[in-house]
């Protein structure tokens, strides 16, 4: 099992509540966009359509939530939960614009929704939801200040992978 070590602990995907192996691609930094980068990785994950609900997410495992602070930084086409501890500040990623269900059916350009969780963040898929490639950005800054701090919000868009 592949996993990612970050510096606030290791990367896990999960469907449901079953942990599934997965590939971490290390990409590199954009010398404009994201320079202060220390680590930005793509992990894509298989979705096969069987018409049930289900919830695909990457957390940060063992993350020790009293040290850890988290919070949504959406934006259009992209979801993204950041992490601070320190001077570390991590982002995961989801291609998505939440909140565009109404009973079940899909309103904007999603069929899936996201779920913001206190450990990392998730595809909420639907029953209408179909095959899909599913991917989650992962970006962190070892020295986060005020001046990099938007840099793996950047990072870890799957819209730039």
């Amino acid at each position: 099992m592949n996993n990612l070590k970050t510096p606030l602990g290791f990367i896990k995907i999960y469907i449901d509540d079953i942990e599934i192996e997965y590939n971490a691609v290390k990409l590199d930094n954009d010398s404009v966009i994201f320079p202060n980068v220390d680590g930005r990785y793509r992990i894509a994950v298989e979705y096969e359509s069987d018409n049930l609900p289900h919830l695909i997410c990457c957390v940060i495992d063992d993350v020790e939530y009293s040290k850890v602070k988290c919070y949504p930084e959406s934006g259009e086409r992209l979801e993204c939960q950041a992490f601070y501890q320190g001077k570390v500040k991590l982002s995961i990623g989801i291609e998505c614009d939440t909140g565009y269900f109404d009973t079940g059916e899909r309103i904007g350009n999603y069929d899936y929704d996201s779920r913001y969780l206190e450990n990392g963040i998730g595809y909420s898929i639907l029953s209408t939801t179909e095959s899909h490639e599913l991917v989650f950005g992962i970006a962190w800054i070892n020295d986060c200040t005020d001046e990099n701090d938007v840099q793996t919000w950047y990072g870890a868009d799957p819209t730039f992978m």
